[in-house]
């Protein structure tokens, strides 16, 4: 913030960018002149369980298959990022309403533009965390926007919307996890009715 010479800022989080950013909006209230979230992360370690067991129903064999052959520990201790690169690959399809819009994103995927030693560091640092205290003391408005068919389930963006004073929340149907890739034209309509009814 302070390199970019900015006073405050928008801060945009999906997944674990949104527990990011809802920490970093607690800590740093005077920084922050919004949140915008797009797809929940899970506020909680037991959301964390909930968010898993959600992406083991929502695949198929085969994809669970080649998902738990990347997790054997000795192909993550060969090639850390490679291993979680692949199983993210395979369980790509839990993550979407649309199935074909999840295979071709599958194919589009990037290991550069990844960096998977966030959530392990997050955890680690953390341990069974829980961000609930935190979400009290945000002051800035906060946009949860979520997928009707998101594998993070409804209950904890709902919880975190309960907690948030000044948070709207908003879900956009036949969508999953990124709502952006799957609905942007709903996406970025409601982002942009957010953003321009901000106070100054």
């Amino acid at each position: 913030r302070k390199h970019l010479h900015t006073e405050k800022f928008i801060v945009v989080g999906n997944s674990w960018g949104m527990i990011l950013g809802l920490a970093y909006a607690a800590t740093h209230s005077d920084a922050v002149r919004a949140v915008v979230t797009l797809g929940s992360g899970p506020i909680t370690y037991e959301y964390l369980g909930v968010f898993v067991d959600n992406q083991s129903t929502r695949l198929w064999p085969s994809e669970i298959e080649i998902r738990d052959f990347w997790r054997e520990p000795a192909r993550e201790a060969a090639n850390f990022d490679r291993a979680n690169f692949e199983r993210l690959r395979a369980a790509t399809a839990a993550y979407f309403y649309d199935r074909k819009k999840a295979l071709q994103m599958a194919m589009e995927l990037d290991p550069k533009d990844y960096n998977f030693r966030v959530p392990p560091a997050f955890i680690k640092a953390e341990g069974k965390y829980d961000i609930r205290p935190k979400l009290g003391t945000i002051a800035a408005p906060v946009l949860l926007l979520q997928g009707r068919q998101d594998l993070a389930g409804e209950a904890n963006v709902c919880e975190a919307h309960s907690l948030i004073a000044n948070s709207k929340l908003a879900f956009i149907d036949k969508c999953g996890h990124m709502p952006w890739l799957e609905q942007p034209e709903q996406t970025w309509k409601i982002v942009d009715d957010f953003l321009a009814h901000l106070p100054d």
